[in-house]
């Protein structure tokens, strides 16, 4: 499944900045900033957001140096994050991601192996998740400081269509479920239509899933799809799809705080 939105697409370049733009403003949160909570991800403060950004330079960077068909490299990858040291200042955990992010801006086309597809890839999809990724941690941190969010329509868009395409269904095989269809309407800030994206679930072509309507602004699609807080999306359909989707990436995937 290939998800088409409507918005112009990002290029490879636009998605690199993208993230390192939210290293950023991740990283530079000052001293009374760091102690806060950061409701979208419970249990986590923003230290604990920037640490987790930091730490997942050294996980990628792993894979990205290993060949598309090495099955063991997801394992190693984990393996030497769970080396790493604690209490890391923040200005050094900017280097990890940094440096990950530099080595994705090399090649797009250079084959590697992808953690999200379990096999082959290249270093222009994993510049495609960083930008989805860390774009959507910046969202976090945003929210817990009451900063508004800096991501565009058309960059939200984008990253809506890296969690149809590749994530949510890597999340749907680590589960062995399969909620549904969904297909998301995204709108501008200014109520304008977009584009559509349809995460397409395996038993959807037989009939055997329901499908979900949902409709609202790219960013807060984009809040929803992963499992956030989010305002302003209308749900039609079978909303039970909707809402077991929303379920599956925090019961999939969770990431301990590593003060």
């Amino acid at each position: 499944m290939t998800p088409s939105p409507s918005a112009p697409t990002p290029s490879f370049e636009r998605r690199i900045q993208i993230a390192r733009d939210a290293i950023d403003y991740i990283m530079g949160r000052t001293p009374d900033e760091q102690v806060l909570p950061v409701p979208n991800c419970p249990g986590w403060t923003v230290y604990n957001a920037m640490v987790h950004v930091g730490r997942t330079g050294v996980f990628w960077g792993s894979m990205m140096a290993c060949r598309p068909d090495d099955t063991t490299a997801r394992v190693r990858a984990l393996a030497a994050t769970q080396e790493l040291p604690t209490g890391v200042a923040p200005e050094e955990l900017a280097t990890w991601i940094h440096a990950t992010m530099d080595v994705a801006a090399a090649d797009e086309t250079k084959e590697c192996y992808f953690s999200i597809t379990g096999g082959p890839g290249n270093l222009g999809l994993w510049a495609w998740h960083a930008s989805s990724e860390i774009g959507v941690h910046r969202l976090d941190v945003e929210a817990a400081l009451g900063h508004p969010h800096a991501l565009g329509d058309d960059d939200a868009a984008d990253s809506v269509g890296y969690v149809a395409g590749y994530f949510l269904p890597a999340i749907r095989r680590a589960a062995a479920e399969d909620p549904g269809r969904i297909t998301a309407q995204l709108l501008s800030s200014d109520g304008e239509s977009i584009g559509s994206v349809d995460v397409v679930s395996e038993a959807a072509d037989s009939g055997a899933a329901g499908h979900a309507n949902v409709r609202g602004p790219a960013v807060q699609v984009l809040l929803a799809l992963w499992g956030r807080p989010h305002v302003d999306v209308e749900v039609s359909g079978d909303v039970e799809v909707f809402s077991r989707w929303r379920e599956l990436p925090g019961q999939v995937y969770q990431f301990g705080t590593w003060d």
